[in-house]
């Protein structure tokens, strides 16, 4: 397992690993996957089996580079979708094109992480956490998302993620984030930055520091018409940009993801109703926290965007630096 101080060193080093090490498969064939383009495309790829990274700063979420720019409103929309333990395929939707490409349905996506953990059949993160409350040295406290009935359905979500181990060691929360498969170019950057959120989250309900964040995949990989990319990737340095901590408190913890929640509904179903006074409302007034404020300022930026104004920019005193840069840019 390699160790890193920030996702960035993470996400470059695997990338290096693949171009180096990874062996060439041929591509998928099943119609119902988006490994073979749903049956419309040859799509062989480059892969490393069970690969793990350890990442010691889980708030150091975010890899920047000009080559593959990373879409922050996607990054906390899919975080408020999940920790509020939705599956519908219009959230996701309106932060990026295609999405509803994966649902069966065309209202739902069956496979969604956030809603298979917290509500479809209770809520697991929070049932584990409180293992570990009752007994600092449990073991048994790993959430599923992958089910047995997913292996005989026919779908075209078949869950990537199959569940995450959570332990209290050494006074701090170490999260172990286990996939089936992990696309490890463009899907990382957004699966790291939603589990890493929820670990920060979950350690706030226990009340102790965040420790290192674990990702381990069966397979990860990237397609081979995308090798030119990863070079490219690798060759010129990746930024590092760490987001504001979650509170350490519960009380804390359950107010950022109250708010990040409330900014996100309230901000998508202003911009899709194309009420500007409401998204200015929003916009104009502070969150209580500094991470649901960064959230706040990006996802407002965002809607601004999605209702045509290439022009305002919310700010926030949460979102400095490499934050405030990516908002700018979207």
């Amino acid at each position: 397992m390699s160790n890193h101080q920030s996702f960035a060193d993470s996400y470059t080093a695997g990338l290096r690993d693949i171009l180096a090490e990874g062996s060439e498969v041929a591509s998928v064939r099943d119609p119902l996957s988006k490994a073979s383009g749903f049956g419309q495309n040859d799509r062989p790829y480059r892969e490393l089996l069970a690969h793990q990274s350890r990442i010691a700063d889980p708030a150091s979420c975010l890899a920047v580079t000009p080559h593959l720019p990373v879409n922050l409103s996607y990054c906390y929309g899919l975080l408020a979708w999940s920790l509020d333990g939705r599956n519908d395929v219009d959230t996701p939707a309106y932060y990026r094109r295609g999405a509803h490409e994966y649902s069966d349905d065309q209202h739902t996506l069956s496979g969604a992480f956030g809603h298979r953990l917290l509500t479809s059949k209770g809520n697991q993160l929070e049932e584990v956490v409180g293992r570990i409350e009752r007994d600092p040295a449990h073991r048994r406290a790993f959430a599923m998302v992958l089910q047995p009935e997913d292996n005989f359905r026919q779908s075209r979500e078949y869950p990537c993620a199959v569940g995450v181990h959570l332990f209290l060691r050494d006074g701090a929360l170490t999260w172990i984030t286990v996939m089936r498969a992990q696309q490890a170019l463009t899907v990382l950057p957004y699966d790291a930055f939603l589990f890493m959120g929820m670990q920060q989250y979950a350690a706030s309900l226990l009340n102790v520091p965040s420790g290192p964040y674990i990702h381990q995949s069966g397979t990860f990989h990237f397609y081979e018409n995308e090798v030119d990319l990863a070079r490219k990737v690798v060759e010129e340095p990746v930024e590092a940009v760490s987001l504001p901590a979650f509170p350490g408190t519960p009380d804390g913890g359950r107010e950022v993801v109250r708010e990040l929640v409330d900014f996100e509904r309230r901000l998508r179903l202003a911009a899709q109703s194309g009420d500007v006074a409401a998204v200015d409302e929003i916009a104009a007034n502070k969150a209580n926290t500094e991470f649901a404020d960064a959230a706040r300022a990006c996802l407002a930026t965002h809607a601004y965007r999605k209702l045509g104004d290439a022009t305002s920019l919310v700010t926030s005193p949460a979102s400095s630096g490499g934050v405030a840069n990516l908002i700018a840019a979207i």
